[in-house]
């Protein structure tokens, strides 16, 4: 009987098959949460520390039932301050010129400074006005004076009358006079009037100053506001 001759056997293999990468496991549900509230108290936390920086705390004086003006009324110069709240370089001069003015000459005699109002920004400002001479009443002018420029630029109108009674009330002003005041516009004629004598006297924009019957116009440096003082307080004598 005749052998079987045997087929070599090939020395090819069929490829294996890829085995399929362990799955990862995703982050669980709670350590998701976490990390979600943690990004928010962070995000949180910078929104507060802008909103602290943009609104620092109100400042308050001892001053105390001056009206609108500083300054004896028999003095040899008067400087009248045709200004809005809602001006910028209205502000500049208030947080700046203004309080060397006032620190310069007030103890002197020799300079009355009185601020009158113009308004330029409409209801929100005359708002504002009106609040100002509210406080007036109560004897702080120049404490929510101060509080308005401040505040100025803070909010997209920081002139609002919820806010206007926020910063009287920041300040220690009496809510039960103060805030029926400022919600009844109980001095929008005052504020009136002034503005109608600014523009008779052919003020156009703000901040404008008569020193004496000198006109002046924009927040000029303090020494050039100072010469002109100066000036004025020698022709006087």
């Amino acid at each position: 009987m005749a052998k079987q001759t045997q087929k070599p056997k090939s020395a090819y293999s069929a490829p294996r098959k890829p085995q399929p990468a362990p799955k990862k496991k995703g982050l669980s549900p709670a350590v998701l949460l976490g990390i979600i509230a943690g990004a928010v108290l962070v995000v949180a936390g910078i929104i507060l520390l802008a909103n602290r920086a943009a609104n620092p705390p109100l400042t308050t004086t001892n001053r105390v039932g001056e009206g609108a003006a500083w300054g004896p009324v028999g003095a040899p110069v008067t400087i009248i301050d045709y200004s809005d709240f809602g001006c910028s370089h209205c502000r500049d001069f208030a947080q700046n010129q203004g309080q060397q003015l006032r620190a310069d000459y007030e103890a002197t005699g020799k300079v009355r400074f009185e601020f009158r109002h113009m308004i330029i920004g409409g209801t929100p400002t005359r708002d504002a006005a009106n609040a100002s001479e509210c406080a007036a009443d109560q004897g702080r002018f120049w404490d929510y004076h101060d509080a308005l420029f401040a505040r100025q630029g803070t909010a997209a109108n920081p002139f609002t009358k919820p806010l206007l009674k926020r910063y009287g009330a920041e300040i220690g002003l009496d809510a039960a006079v103060f805030d029926p005041c400022v919600d009844q516009s109980l001095h929008y004629n005052t504020v009136a009037a002034t503005e109608a004598e600014a523009r008779a006297k052919g003020v156009q924009a703000t901040p404008t100053f008569f020193i004496n019957d000198k006109k002046i116009e924009g927040a000029v440096p303090y020494e050039q506001f100072k010469a002109e003082v100066e000036a004025a307080i020698a022709a006087a004598q």
